[in-house]
């Protein structure tokens, strides 16, 4: 196997230490020898599959790539039956299927593997001949069609360490397996075998009883649903993003190439600078479905030179000027005043700081068309790596049932739109490139998205984030969303977002239910865009020069006028008006931390190092992986000296940070 000679070697094979002397793969799977295979691949057809294993008494399939495996972890039972039914044509096989004598296995949802193992084992389990490499089980791979391969076989004869030091590990990875056929499904194939039907046909009660023991199996295995939610919008997100590229080829192509006699030819360039802007435009959006969201959104625009700002309808830009009288505006802050109370009037743990988060909530989403103007500000007066610390995204997280969509929605009619605000899961692409795009829009409403996945402050959305805060000046939306209990990210991200935490859900009797529908009728009814409109009004008059913000409190204008507006009405003005930002974050991380200390106190142990003590907390000991990451996440960076396993922090300032002697008041206390 000479890999310099004039014919290429693709499928190069060691066996049993020396170059393998025979000329098909295949012999090495020699069915007179072996009569069981074990094989973990991270590929395979089924055509080819169900070809080369029919001769075996006895076969295991574990498959790990995704594209493939897919078929296997997918709870849509047309999979299933799919792959059954291309097994029909191969003798033997659904026999051996319906006895246990063929097994198809596949990894849990979110895992995948890589391995290329073969096991073969003889009749009288005296022989094991194990085959590892890169190549997995398809005819490219094994019948060198183009594809440079490497595969390693040993005998237990020559060297049985190895071949039982590889059994051992193909156990390890079929313990971590799952049973790809649904009982449904085996029962199925009885039954054609019994009546000699080689037709596998699955009725819309068969498919809706397999589905149902998927869905049961999934969750039996501890398989976490929002994987799969992920998995199903990352699949479509990829053949979307695959078909944008496409119909953006196709449409660059349109215009540099023209039709001449004998088919096409390319431009002359003084036509292609010609076409720029249109090129331009073309190239603009990375996701293909963009311009679907961006199209739903009502948009509004500033003109910084007249401080006014305008609504574009169809292709007109419209002045968005105030349209309310003194007694309108009266109106509308007392239905303003209903709707933020209705969280003390009809939550269980009742708390006027939840009222603060709701209309904390509501100021940056009306000062949210400013914040472009703050951050430009911030820029030229205290430099670039000042502006990260006036956020661009408000994050409403806590308990289920403590009204963060219902405020989500309120906020969006107060805002005028006629639309529904966006669902996570219908905008989430794993490059996240549709938010991208609505932030490189000059659309100033803020983007309402509820609903926010845990994986939007890790990974891509983090780099979204940051990437967004630090470098975004230009005109330009905010986002608010919600997100669920268990809210944690990195302190790189922490100090990019402004978070909000509710904790004392509605009740939800239905007396109290009817109580609270009548309460918002009564108290709240309908609501429009005329407050926010006179708001802008009123904060376009007050931006003078840079001093219109603290850098410490950029919604502090925001604050003042409503004030102002409550007492102009002859309104008191209500306590759940912050002073100050309310931010939530360290707030819960300093609940958390006391009760683990308070319960635990053993495990956080003394270590003194140059004059100072520390705490020293092996998290992972107490919690799993991830419940451990997302506390240690909730220490400011002040606290912590080492942020590893086990985690050292200050003690004098963790004992601060807790309030266990005293309560600090500091910026992330609000």
């Amino acid at each position: 196997m000479d890999l310099f000679s004039s014919k290429k070697s693709y499928l190069n094979i060691v066996y049993n230490d020396r170059n393998y002397p025979g000329t098909k793969i295949f012999d090495l799977f020699d069915t007179s020898l072996f009569d069981e295979l074990r094989m973990v691949t991270y590929v395979s057809s089924p055509e080819f599959l169900f070809e080369k294993i029919k001769g075996f008494e006895k076969v295991i399939v574990i498959l790990g790539e995704e594209e493939t495996a897919r078929r296997f972890y997918q709870i849509d039972p047309s999979m299933e039956e799919k792959f059954i039914r291309e097994a029909e044509g191969f003798g033997g096989i659904l026999e051996k299927i319906s006895n246990g004598m063929i097994e198809f296995r596949y990894m849990g949802i979110g895992e995948r593997i890589h391995s290329k193992l073969y096991i073969l084992i003889s009749r009288d389990k005296k022989l094991l001949r194990v085959i590892i490499g890169s190549a997995n089980f398809t005819l490219s791979a094994f019948e060198g069609r183009g594809q440079f391969e490497e595969l390693v076989v040993y005998d237990s004869t020559h060297n049985p360490s190895f071949c039982e030091m590889f059994l051992r590990r193909f156990e390890e990875i079929y313990k971590n397996s799952y049973d790809f056929l649904s009982e449904t499904t085996r029962k199925k194939i009885k039954a054609i075998l019994i009546k000699a039907e080689n037709v596998f046909i699955v009725n819309p009660e068969e498919k809706a009883d397999m589905t149902v023991e998927k869905v049961s199996r999934e969750s039996f295995y501890n398989c976490d649903a929002t994987n799969l939610v992920i998995s199903v919008s990352e699949e479509k997100a990829n053949i979307e993003e695959r078909m944008m590229e496409i119909e953006r080829v196709e449409r660059i192509v349109e215009n540099v190439t023209k039709k001449v006699k004998d088919g096409h030819s390319f431009e002359p360039p003084e036509r292609l600078r010609a076409i720029k802007e249109r090129l331009k435009e073309i190239v603009s959006f990375t996701h293909r479905r963009s311009q679907e969201f961006i199209d739903k959104r009502n948009s509004l625009f500033y003109n910084h030179a007249r401080s006014e700002f305008y609504i574009r309808q169809g292709d007109h830009a419209i002045l968005y000027v105030p349209n309310i009288n003194k007694e309108q505006l009266r109106e509308r802050l007392i239905q303003l005043t209903n709707f933020v109370e209705s969280y003390w009037e009809f939550s269980i743990n009742k708390d006027r700081a939840d009222l603060k988060r709701v209309f904390e909530a509501i100021l940056y989403a009306f000062t949210s068309p400013f914040i472009h103007l703050i951050r430009k500000s911030v820029r030229k007066t205290k430099g670039d790596e000042k502006v990260a610390e006036v956020p661009i995204v408000l994050i409403l997280g806590g308990l289920a049932n403590t009204g963060k969509t219902k405020l989500l929605l309120f906020i969006n009619r107060l805002m005028g739109n006629n639309y529904d605000v966006f669902n996570y899961r219908d905008i989430y692409t794993k490059s996240q490139k549709i938010l991208y795009d609505l932030f490189y829009t000059n659309n100033l409403f803020p983007i309402l998205v509820d609903e926010i996945y845990d994986n939007f402050f890790r990974g891509e959305g983090e780099r979204l984030i940051k990437s967004l805060t630090n470098t975004l000046l230009e005109p330009h939306p905010c986002l608010i969303g919600t997100s669920n209990v268990g809210f944690s990210a990195e302190s790189q991200v922490i100090r990019r977002i402004y978070y909000l935490h509710f904790k004392a859900p509605f009740t939800d009797d239905k007396i109290t239910k009817d109580k609270a529908e009548r309460y918002f009728e009564e108290k709240v009814g309908n609501v429009d865009d005329r407050l926010f409109r006179y708001f802008l009004y009123e904060f376009s008059k007050k931006i003078s020069g840079d001093d219109f913000y603290y850098l410490e409190d950029p919604l502090i204008l925001s604050r003042n006028i409503f004030k102002d507006l409550f007492t102009s009405s002859g309104l008191q003005v209500p306590d759940f008006i912050s002073e100050r930002p309310w931010g939530d974050y360290y707030r819960i991380g300093s609940d958390e931390w006391r009760a683990l200390y308070l319960t635990r106190r053993s495990d956080f142990k003394e270590m003194k190092d140059s004059n100072e003590t520390y705490y020293v907390i092996d998290l992972n000991g107490i919690y799993d992986a991830k419940e451990a990451e997302q506390l240690k996440n909730k220490l400011p960076p002040s606290v912590v000296k080492s942020p590893g396993t086990p985690l050292i922090v200050h003690k004098k300032r963790f004992l601060n940070f807790i309030g266990y002697k005293r309560r600090l008041l500091s910026w992330f206390f609000g």
